[in-house]
């Protein structure tokens, strides 16, 4: 019977694992699957003996675990042992035990070996996959195997495969711990996983930066500060860029629901000059339980602002973006509504006619939100919500190690000589040129007021501010909102 655990017919190289494991191989599988068996076996075999072809032998590899020079203890290598023409080695070789308990590495370094030689093989190889818990490690040691043998493409779909196959329950794990999962994918060149692990990581950036590095994670690299130490440099500065991009659409977005005007009062056509414009008091006058909603609601935005409620708070103001995409009752309920008729009363009529100006307020904002409401991840976040953003798009260049080359926009045909190109537009008198449609958006330096100068008459007394509604009432509270949380 074989010794060996794999012999293939017709095989010129004996892999010598330890000494329980024995592999027999041609070295032309072996060069084509890994790139450091590539260089061992670059220098050809020797011219064997008529002795040496019964055996067929020309090539030996054994794992050791120190150092030839000065025979200190190494992490364990490959190294190729001189045969004769006999096919016999040339020099005195020691083998590892699987018996000994080394500290040095882990238990499961031999049958991680036994599996990555399968795979060289075309042999099927099983992965503890119970649960994510064992198959994690399973997955990291057999990783790491490969990549010392420069092998880890003969590894990385199964791997990928025994994850996906998961379903939920792998996305659920990447989106409580999206900085391992961002490394796995990375190593095992995963567009799914690293796609998956990038959306988490952005919406996670401002818990994560403010989350400090474990004892363990301080040992390995004593100069982190955050959990996000510990990504490579490349990772680092794609999640820096993707979360800076993230932010400046959050921006955006909140100038859009500070300059939100609900259509009812914008007229239908203004130049801008009253003295133009066929626009009285009376048009005004007419407005002013809307004005009034603006105003409350210009208020209630303010203080979520000023109490960094928005895209500066641990999850990147996802509550609070959640509540203004929700819309009704979510925000700025008929009981924080109250505060305000306590400072300035109105009739059962007039605080009806008031909610249903700040509903119609509210729906206006529901579609500015909509984009960061978008999820781009493959986690059911109906049925496992998270308290952050998944709206990041992973384009084909942040796959790191295969960016793609994003398509280019083809410029607009040229219209021959002489022809005439269609307008859509119609004429357009010079009177109204002037004037601005309703539906034009406010520029935000048109909107940026320039401090007035006081008038010399002043009060003899002082009012207080008037708050119409406290702190408390916005109805956010990190916090709360990220207890329980795993980060």
């Amino acid at each position: 019977m074989s010794s060996f655990k794999i012999e293939i017919p017709a095989g010129d190289t004996v892999i010598l694992v330890s000494t329980e494991s024995r592999y027999k191989m041609h070295s032309t599988q072996l060069i084509q699957a890994s790139g450091c068996f590539a260089n061992l076996l670059r220098t050809a075999g020797p011219v064997l003996s008529r002795e040496g072809l019964r055996a067929g032998l020309r090539y030996l590899l054994i794992l050791q675990d120190f150092d030839e020079a000065t025979n200190r203890p190494i992490h364990p290598v490959f190294r190729r042992i001189p045969l004769d023409n006999n096919g016999r080695a040339q020099k005195k070789y020691s083998l590892m035990h699987e018996s000994d308990q080394n500290p040095r590495f882990r238990s499961s370094l031999f049958s991680d070996y036994d599996r990555l030689l399968r795979t060289f093989a075309n042999q099927p190889v099983t992965l503890d996959d119970k649960s994510i818990d064992t198959l994690l490690p399973d997955s990291m040691g057999l990783i790491e195997v490969a990549e010392k043998l420069d092998a880890v493409s003969m590894i990385a779909k199964i791997i990928e495969n025994h994850l996906l196959a998961k379903g939920q329950d792998i996305f659920k794990a990447i989106s409580a711990s999206p900085v391992i999962w961002i490394d796995v994918a990375f190593r095992v060149q995963s567009k799914v996983l690293f796609k998956e692990a990038l959306i988490h990581l952005t919406g996670k950036y401002n818990a994560l930066i403010a989350t400090p590095p474990d004892d363990a994670l301080v040992k390995k690299y004593p100069r982190a500060r955050s959990v996000l130490d510990q990504l490579t440099p490349e990772l680092r500065d794609l999640v820096e860029r993707k979360h800076t991009m993230l932010m400046q659409i959050c921006q955006t977005v909140e100038k859009s629901v500070s300059t939100h005007y609900p259509p009812g009062i914008q007229k239908s056509s203004v130049s801008g000059q009253a003295k133009t414009d066929p626009i009285g008091r009376i048009d005004y006058a007419k407005d002013v339980f809307t004005w009034v909603g603006v105003a409350l609601y210009r208020h209630w935005w303010g203080q979520t602002i000023a109490s960094d409620a928005t895209h500066n708070n641990k999850f990147g103001g996802h509550d609070i973006y959640t509540r203004l995409f929700n819309g009704g009752q979510s925000y700025l309920t008929r009981e924080v509504q109250n505060g305000f008729h306590q400072h300035f009363p109105m009739s059962g009529k007039g605080q009806k006619v008031l909610q249903n100006n700040i509903d119609i307020i509210k729906a206006g904002i529901t579609k500015i939100v909509t984009p960061l409401m978008k999820n781009e991840s493959q986690l059911d976040i109906t049925k496992f919500p998270v308290k952050w953003l998944t709206c990041t798009v992973v384009n084909g260049a942040d796959y790191l190690w295969d960016p793609e080359v994003e398509p280019e926009v083809e410029p607009e045909q040229e219209t021959e000589e002489g022809a005439e190109e269609e307008s859509p537009v119609q004429p357009v008198s010079e009177k109204a040129k002037r004037k601005r449609r309703a539906d034009e958006a406010f520029d935000e330096a048109e909107f940026s007021f320039e401090p007035v100068a006081k008038g010399k008459g002043k009060g003899k007394g002082k009012e207080r501010a008037i708050e119409p509604f406290e702190e408390e009432d916005l109805g956010f509270d990190e916090d709360e909102d990220a207890e329980g949380e795993e980060i």
